[in-house]
């Protein structure tokens, strides 16, 4: 008999079928139907509810190689209100999951570079916060501003005895010497101490030490070494960095806002 014949007297003949019938013939026939109908709508539902729901940030800080001694939540609300920014239209966002130890590649190590680089790439990060020999590596792969070109020149004059430097000449002697395919990365020109800058051929300062950090150094311990903060590259909310700084510390440098909208948006 043809497929279509017999396919015309099933459903024939679960016209008159019981309800137990009729539902197996259902799952028989349609079933995969509707679960890829019911997984689109879903998926599709989701990404319509996050696009509405999600806030825009205004300020995304990667801690990274340090342990969490309490809930950072305080110390977040106390930055909003000091800066202005409304938690309740936009996100401030403190990221202390990611974990780089170079001298052993573990699989934690591997997983939070690549973590770290797709949140640069993305232009996700607005500061670093790390040990300052994570800083110091990063700072000569050219992920960081030139701390002078976000800061206020008040700033600049206040903050200055606390800045780490990086020298140019030897970022780009070691960038050159990487386009040979035989580099020895064992060769490579060693990092000038970064607090010595008139040990440098051209000292560029790309990050602020945070000794006396009170408010930061009650939530976190970094493993590594002196705490540092450096602006990213990519920071999207240049704005808002210089009153991070000022919060971490001068926190009498100026009275909370009424949160009205995020600054630098």
């Amino acid at each position: 008999m043809p497929v279509m014949d017999e396919f015309k007297e099933e459903r024939e003949a679960l016209k008159h079928g019981t309800p137990k019938q009729k539902f197996a013939y259902f799952l028989d026939y349609y079933k995969w139907h509707v679960i890829i109908a019911v997984a689109v709508i879903g998926f599709a539902a989701s990404l319509i509810y996050q696009s509405v729901t999600r806030k825009e940030t205004a300020f995304f800080a990667a801690v990274v190689n340090a342990f969490e001694m309490v809930s950072p939540e305080e110390h977040i609300q106390s930055f909003a209100d000091y800066a202005g920014i409304d938690r309740g239209e936009y996100d401030v966002a403190f990221d202390s999951s990611i974990r780089i130890d170079n001298s052993s590649m573990t699989q934690d190590t591997i997983t939070s570079t690549q973590n770290l680089m797709v949140l640069i790439a993305a232009s996700e990060i607005d500061v670093g916060l790390g040990d300052d020999g994570l800083i110091e590596q990063y700072a000569y792969n050219d992920s960081f501003y030139d701390i002078r070109e976000v800061l206020t020149q008040e700033q600049i004059e206040k903050y200055e005895s606390r800045f780490f430097y990086m020298d140019q000449a030897v970022a780009e002697a070691i960038s050159a010497a990487q386009e040979d395919p035989d580099y020895d990365y064992s060769q490579a020109p060693s990092h000038p101490d970064p607090k010595k800058p008139e040990a440098m051929e051209r000292p560029v300062p790309v990050g602020i030490y945070l000794d006396g950090a009170d408010s930061l150094g009650e939530v976190y311990y970094f493993t590594g070494g002196d705490a540092v903060l450096a602006v990213s590259a990519t920071s999207p909310n240049l704005e808002t960095v210089p009153k991070y700084v000022d919060f971490l510390l001068d926190p009498q440098a100026a009275e909370p806002n009424v949160p009205e909208q995020a600054a630098g948006h």
